[in-house]
């Protein structure tokens, strides 16, 4: 797949004008420019003054994508997907600031293909083929999404696999397999530390105000001992789901529930199973005022489960597991997650991770005036949680951090929709340290400042 594109383009420069529109037949090109402009202070250690990490964000960030969609035959179709500027791939994205780049060292080496695949009609009469390096799934997903994020620095994930889509009239069925490099090697050896992704989703749209699905992903890492020996044994998560979604003139509503099952074998003498689970939900409700505007109060609550006990035989794991979530709500705390350039508190342990050992509720409201119908203004509060008392110290006592309190975030935010392709959004937020912070700071006798951010946002779809 990765050689797909440099044949392409080598085609299109040497063969005849004439042969080129037949083999790029319906050639449509599209994509996505994106600045991302940040300032925020106190982001990694939540500290203003002291010897820390001169924690002052100052940035502005560019990607730019590239979608190319042409058909190779009547019933085979081709995409290329190029990214230029994504944080978390080669150099990350260029900041403003810098200097001119030059072509052949610094602009191609860090120009790479997300997607490159071929999509095959009515394969064996009945279902869609998509083969090779592709996005999956939806931004914001609990369980599972492959794409382009809009978190600090614009990462973008893909995924190698096989997709098959089948579409009734009132059902439809999608299937996944493909295969996850989280090691960094992938290579053919036996035992390479790569994941296997594999997935079927079963959804009903026969009701245009109702929907529901069903879900199941099974993630199998393969660990690197030897067959027999207590490592070398394969980790096999399952998530099993149900999802629905309400919408009844102004109201919309949605609910999700996911279990774990399978067992977790990456602890060589301490094998368990897989207990977590975890439940979102959120509504709304859009209320339309003559002459006034439109105001949308919502709320939103996610419960995923911890576990205090981890890694003692016998008790299961318990903390909750995404294959891999884009559930971060908040503008601070979901701008700086475990993915992105930045991670909130320079930490793992606080950041975003979808609904692993975590409460979040919020609540807000959005409004539209009609007299600047392109204008959205929102308010919102989200508070952080641990579900599960986490422990700095293997030895109880006054130096502990064990409160379940992560922290609490205010955010007013801002919408510009310039047309149904261009948008300009901006977000003034403060997150609010949490006891466990605050315990954390005061036994590595540092401070527990807030962070505070304004970021604006520019998006061009073309």
């Amino acid at each position: 797949m990765k050689k797909l594109l440099g044949s392409t383009l080598a085609l299109a420069l040497f063969v005849p004008a004439s042969a080129n529109a037949e083999l790029l037949k319906n050639l449509k090109v599209g994509g996505q420019l994106d600045v991302q402009t940040t300032s925020a202070e106190n982001v990694a250690d939540q500290v203003t003054r002291g010897a820390g990490n001169h924690d002052h964000i100052g940035s502005a960030y560019s990607r730019a994508m590239l979608k190319i969609d042409w058909d190779l035959l009547d019933d085979v179709h081709a995409r290329l997907s190029i990214v230029k500027g994504a944080g978390n791939l080669g150099t990350g994205p260029r900041i403003y600031g810098n200097g001119s780049e030059s072509v052949q060292t610094a602009a191609l080496t860090t120009t790479f293909v997300s997607e490159a695949n071929v999509k095959i009609d009515k394969l064996f009469g009945f279902t869609d083929l998509t083969l090779g390096r592709q996005y999956f799934g939806e931004a914001g997903d609990l369980i599972v999404y492959y794409g382009p994020r809009d978190n600090y620095g614009m990462s973008v994930t893909a995924l190698d696999a096989g997709r098959f889509d089948w579409n009734g009239e009132s059902v439809s069925v999608t299937g996944v397999v493909g295969k996850v490099d989280t090691a960094g090697t992938n290579t053919l050896a036996p035992a390479d530390g790569a994941v296997d992704l594999r997935g079927l989703v079963v959804s009903c749209n026969k009701n245009e105000n109702v929907k529901g699905s069903l879900y199941v992903y099974n993630a199998l890492t393969h660990n690197t001992g030897d067959i027999g020996a207590a490592n070398g044994k394969n980790t096999n998560l399952y998530v099993f789901g149900l999802k629905s979604k309400f919408t009844f003139g102004g109201l919309m509503a949605s609910a999700e529930l996911a279990k774990n099952m399978g067992e977790d074998r990456s602890t060589a003498n301490e094998h368990e199973n897989f207990k977590g689970y975890a439940l979102l939900a959120k509504v709304a409700y859009k209320a339309d005022l003559q002459d006034v505007g439109a105001f949308t109060p919502w709320g939103e609550f996610g419960y995923g489960t911890g576990d205090s006990a981890a890694g003692t035989k016998g008790n299961g794991n318990r903390f909750f597991q995404s294959i891999n979530s884009d559930y971060r709500p908040g503008g601070i705390y979901g701008r700086f997650d475990r993915n992105a350039s930045y991670q909130l508190g320079n930490s793992n342990v606080f950041s975003s991770n979808g609904l692993t050992n975590r409460i979040i509720w919020g609540f807000g409201f959005k409004a539209t005036p009609a007299a600047l119908d392109k204008l959205t203004m929102g308010l919102a509060f989200y508070k952080y949680n641990f579900h599960t008392r986490v422990q700095d110290h293997n030895t109880p006592g006054t130096n502990v951090a064990d409160s379940r309190s992560i922290g609490s975030e205010y955010d007013l935010t801002t919408e510009w929709k310039h047309s149904e392709n261009v948008s300009i959004k901006g977000t003034l937020g403060s997150f609010q340290n949490g006891m466990y912070i605050k315990q954390t700071k005061s036994i590595a006798s540092a401070g527990n400042n807030p962070v505070t951010m304004a970021a604006l946002d520019f998006s061009i779809k073309f």
